[in-house]
């Protein structure tokens, strides 16, 4: 029985005999050699496939001079390594190079000799060199191994000399049958290399296949034989820039199919154009991708356009009429009413409040949703902020018989860079959250240092409470929009659970994080943990002068004020005659135009949505024409609460903005502003050039606002009356220690942080001299002129607290 090798020659002879018939044949034609052609080509892929099942067959073929390299080490000509890329993978314990290693160090001493000829050889006749050494791999391991100096790839002049390496024990099949695998059946692609005639010369991948070709409809013809002019056109365009020697790309759309093409020139070393090479790839699934993805985006821009302008509507029409029921409770206010007609103004004007809470949380939470929500980073003043919560919260507080502690971290720097404003409404919602829900004992808010760098700062604030509680079941809902655990609170809470839905996405545009622990009827803890980066000192604000509605500043200015809304309307004459202004009522933006032509106006106040022209059309209009009004202020009256509207208004001449509802006194001091009026009474908290200055003597106790709140209520009104005299001794006491013992510091802080109850007391004089002496201390630190103006102040403190005593009832 003959061997395997015998019949297997026998096999091989026939099929050469077979196909040599074939060939021989007169009637052969073109379209038979074709078939042939792939035949052959389809049988020799399959052989090479099955020459990778077994490493050994081609292993024994491998011939002495090797075109593949392990590796390559980067040296320069004292032979130190400078880069070894992929040397870890041959060499067991080389994780890391040392910072400085010598090739020679790699090399067994033994074959060092033939290392330093071969190396010394190569840099003195700058040629290529090959030594045949044992190179270190491990600790008492080593490989043959064939170094190549290579000269011509290294670079002399610069100091970088080229060494591959190659070991002996590794075993490799030829590359170019592995090549061609890859090349045959490369899927979802095409590639061709073509000469300067656009005849192929190569070609590879499987997509062809799709249409009914092969690679070898390709090889030895040109584009112009293989596609249809049709097609021809498409493609030209990438062949003729390649073979001009320049890279082209673009798609191309064949049958149903889109492909992607790049087309580069093939250059010999003088940079002359031999070749061209393309690759095909087909994309059409990507594209059908990116046609959703586009048609998703618009369809999310129209979403949110859609929300942004019902936001608009939805704001304009719930502010607008607010607007009236704020302004006209204001003008009540003013009027002689008895206690019950108090009770029922106060009872509207905190339900009114609480609409307008609403309106906001509302509009922010859709700002939020349609990420027009930014965290600013300006400098700031953590002790400040905190401060400013203290002061609200604490007589918040009281009002309900609660107990407000604060406690600050002593390690709390003085300035963070971030958004104070968006800190504080953090704090604030959970604030108002802890004061709504607890009925007695205490209120607590904490700041720690969780950790501190350089640069940053990782703060912790808690909220306490003492409050009912939330059941374990519902602590994982709390913080979703529009959930309040109602199953919880059914009977004892209320409201739209915005707060805390809100608080979660602002802390997490902080980067941060919000928790909660609670147990029921004992009370809550919501921690809030927010980094801040540090910051030197805090940048100089330029505070808005506060005025007095009773000083009559605005007597005999020239107002025009256009509003479509009729109660708006009327409840603006009401204001503007109170004010003693000549002023001047319009409803749309055309009667405004015709207005505006013919008198000159100190300031005009324009709604913005109004029939006919709008607010921003007439201001357009008025500054475009240079005429009688082109420079005089203009006040936007809106109800567009989003950032982006309000900009939109500045950038196209608006002065400033009031958002719908206003106060009136919010109203009367932005005109005041605006106009740069000046107030004998009052200064701008600023530095003057003569700092040191009496409080205004015209100051005097006034408890209109505490009537207001306190609705008749006897014992309510007395008590903050006794709360503000004792601040007030304490501060006079505090402000006396300060200077004997020149605390310019706590002087400062105490000042600040008086402030508010002043102001509420209608006592602007004493509180603009404290807000000057906050600056004098802590921030110009000019305490040469600070004893002067504290002692001056000091002594209207203690002629106030007499009329304040005086004032009980």
């Amino acid at each position: 029985m003959p061997d395997n090798s015998k019949n297997f020659k026998l096999s091989l002879n026939t099929l050469s005999k077979t196909i040599n018939s074939l060939l021989n044949k007169k009637e052969i034609n073109e379209e038979n050699l074709i078939q042939i052609e792939q035949w052959l080509s389809f049988h020799l892929n399959k052989i090479r496939i099955r020459k990778l099942e077994d490493v050994s067959i081609v292993g024994e073929k491998e011939t002495d001079e090797r075109t593949k390299k392990d590796g390559v080490f980067i040296i320069n000509t004292a032979a130190d390594i400078i880069l070894d890329p992929g040397f870890q993978n041959y060499h067991n314990n080389y994780t890391e190079r040392p910072e400085k290693l010598n090739l020679a160090d790699l090399i067994e001493d033994r074959t060092l000799n033939e290392f330093n000829s071969a190396f010394l050889e190569a840099l003195s006749e700058k040629r290529n060199t090959k030594a045949e050494v044992l190179l270190k791999t491990g600790i008492n391991q080593q490989r043959e191994c064939v170094l190549e100096f290579d000269m011509l790839a290294s670079n002399i002049d610069n100091n970088r000399v080229i060494v591959y390496y190659s070991f002996k024990d590794l075993q490799h099949v030829h590359l170019a049958d592995f090549q061609s695998i890859v090349l045959n059946n490369l899927p979802g692609m095409d590639v061709f290399l073509f000469d300067p005639e656009y005849r192929y010369i190569l070609s590879g991948g499987k997509e062809k296949e799709k249409y009914g070709l092969t690679n070898s409809n390709f090889i030895g013809k040109t584009l112009f034989d293989v596609y249809p002019k049709q097609d021809q056109r498409r493609y030209f365009p990438f062949y003729n820039k390649a073979i001009n020697g320049a890279f082209t790309e673009g798609e191309v759309r064949y049958k149903k199919d889109v492909f992607y093409i790049a087309a580069a020139p093939v250059k010999d070393i003088d940079g002359n154009t031999l070749a061209g090479i393309l690759i095909s790839q087909n994309v059409t699934k990507d594209k059908i991708l990116e046609e959703k993805l586009i048609k998703s985006k618009e369809e999310a821009q129209r979403a949110n356009k859609a929300k942004s302008i019902f936001l608009a509507n939805m704001s304009h029409e719930i502010r607008t009429p607010l607007n009236s029921i704020i302004g006209f409770t204001d003008q009540l206010k003013k009027t002689n009413l008895d206690e019950q007609q108090q009770k029922f103004i106060s009872l509207i004007n905190k339900s009114s409040e609480h609409l307008l809470y609403l309106v906001n949380e509302i509009v922010f939470l859709f700002k939020l949703g349609m990420d027009k929500v930014y965290i600013e980073k300006t400098s700031f003043s953590l002790k400040e902020l905190l401060n400013e919560l203290t002061d609200v919260y604490t007589k918040q507080a009281a009002e309900k018989n609660l107990e407000f502690k604060i406690t600050t971290d002593k390690t709390l720097p003085r300035f963070v860079k971030g958004d104070p404003f968006r800190l504080r409404q953090i704090l604030m919602n959970l604030l108002v959250n802890a004061l709504k829900y607890t009925e007695k004992g205490q209120i607590k808010l904490s700041t720690k240092v969780a950790r501190k760098t350089k640069k940053v700062v990782e703060l912790v604030f808690e909220v306490s409470d003492t409050g009912i509680g939330i059941n374990e079941k519902d602590l994982p809902y709390i913080f979703d929009v529009f959930e309040q655990g109602n199953k919880r609170t059914e009977k004892i809470r209320g409201g739209a659970g915005l707060g805390l839905g809100i608080c979660k996405k602002l802390v997490t545009l902080f980067k941060g994080n919000i928790t909660v622990t609670s147990r029921k009827n004992e009370g809550s803890t919501f921690r809030v943990n927010i980094p801040l980066e540090l910051a030197e000192a805090k940048p100089r604000e330029e505070k808005e002068k506060s005025y007095n509605l009773d000083d009559s500043l605005l007597r005999g200015k020239k107002i025009l004020l256009a509003d479509d809304d009729k109660h708006n309307r009327i409840l603006s004459e009401l204001v503007l005659k109170g004010w003693h202004t000549d002023f001047i009522l319009v409803e749309d933006g055309a009667e405004a135009i015709d207005a505006l032509k013919n008198k000159q106006f100190d300031l005009v106040l324009l709604d913005i949505h109004m029939p006919r022209k709008n607010g921003v059309d007439v201001v357009k209009k008025i500054r475009a024409t240079k005429g009688l009004n082109a420079d005089t202020p203009f006040i936007a009256l809106t109800a567009n609460a989003l950032k982006t509207d309000i900009n939109s208004y500045l950038k196209v001449g608006f002065n400033d903005y009031v958002i719908k509802p206003f106060y009136e006194l919010e109203l009367y001091n932005k005109i005041c502003n605006i106009l740069q009026i000046e107030n004998n009474n009052i200064q701008s908290p600023g530095i003057s050039e003569k700092p040191v200055e009496k409080a205004a003597i015209s100051d005097s106790f006034n408890v209109q606002d505490l009537e207001k709140t306190a609705a008749g209520d006897t014992e309510f009104f007395n008590s903050m009356i006794d709360n503000f005299t004792e601040n007030a001794e304490a501060l006079l006491k505090e402000f006396n220690e300060g200077l004997i013992n020149k605390d310019w510091k706590t002087i400062g802080e105490r000042a600040h942080k008086a402030i508010p109850s002043f102001k509420f007391f209608k006592l602007a004089g004493v509180a603009s001299t404290l807000s000057k002496i906050e600056d004098l201390a802590l921030r110009d630190q000019q305490f040469d002129v600070l004893p002067e103006t504290v002692n001056n102040v000091s002594s209207q403190i203690e002629e106030i607290v007499k009329q304040a005593k005086a004032a009980k009832r």
